[in-house]
């Protein structure tokens, strides 16, 4: 549908109110930021986890204004439902995308006009948490953290969780369970994600 003048006037204007309404907590992230080593994210956690629960259109300018203003490229035409949230500053989300109630969102690099379905996990790769076999002989445990693509005009379904890349034109279909890259123009489903036949809805043997 196409935004009319009148209502793209609006839209920017509730999003400058809803700016300088989050602007002490975002003086306190750049504050942080400026201070502390760029990993350091206390306050970008608390003030991010404050938004999550603000109610109504409201708590959704307030969001992506907040993330507008603090994380690497937010676009003011993104949106964030209630419950969302960005685990950390390092993130990419341009405009169109809608991230969905209560979803997660790593390290990630999301074109336009994605969309997540609600309660959606973008983990920043397989190994976020360090690799099983270091744990097991207990030894020092090495983040891995990527940063996961999601191209543009994709859909992903309800409860997935994504740890590889996403092509464009994708369909992830709900409560599936992405290990590995997808290509463009693919529909996937299932733990772990496999592409669907189109012509009749059966998942690979």
């Amino acid at each position: 549908m196409k935004t009319t003048p009148l209502k793209l006037i609006f839209k920017r204007l509730l999003f400058i109110i809803c700016l300088i309404i989050a602007l002490p907590l975002i003086l306190l992230t750049w504050l942080e930021a400026a201070l502390f080593n760029k990993n350091t994210e206390c306050i970008f956690g608390s003030c991010r986890d404050i938004l999550s629960i603000c109610p109504s259109i409201l708590g959704t300018y307030m969001r992506k204004a907040y993330y507008w203003a603090v994380c690497t490229k937010i676009s003011p035409d993104a949106h964030f439902l209630f419950g969302s949230w960005l685990a950390h500053r390092q993130n990419i989300i341009r405009s169109g995308v809608v991230v969905g109630h209560y979803s997660f969102i790593g390290f990630s690099d999301i074109e336009e006009n994605v969309l997540l379905g609600a309660r959606v996990s973008i983990v920043s790769g397989k190994y976020q948490h360090g690799r099983p076999a270091a744990r097991s002989h207990q030894r020092q445990i090495i983040e891995e953290n990527e940063i996961i693509h999601i191209g543009s005009n994709s859909w992903i379904g309800q409860d997935a969780v994504i740890l590889a890349n996403i092509g464009r034109n994708c369909t992830v279909g709900a409560g599936s369970v992405v290990f590995k890259s997808v290509p463009d123009n693919t529909t996937v489903l299932g733990n772990p994600a496999r592409k669907v036949n189109l012509d009749t809805g059966d998942l690979p043997v």
